[in-house]
């Protein structure tokens, strides 16, 4: 799940292409060739995607989080 949740963050915050392949092979190595379809890692990318109000990537029932004016986890803490 926590790959899953640094894969996400990883896209959502745009940091490159060759910081996210490094992320993709760590995520080969740990879970394995269908790490893109793992649910563990679904889960993980789902927590972020609703933190951002992005609607989730396959799991039953996923949808956008409620629009609130609560910022994400990330800026709360970095005060972003």
């Amino acid at each position: 799940m926590l790959l899953g949740i640094k894969y996400e963050a990883a896209r959502i915050g745009d940091v490159g292409e060759s910081a996210l392949a490094g992320i993709e092979e760590q995520m080969k190595r740990e879970v394995g060739e269908g790490w893109a379809s793992d649910e563990r890692v679904l889960r993980g990318r789902n927590a972020v995607r609703r933190e951002h109000g992005l609607p989730g990537l396959g799991e039953p029932g996923d949808r956008p989080a409620p629009a609130t004016a609560r910022l994400p986890l990330w800026r709360r803490l970095l005060g972003r």
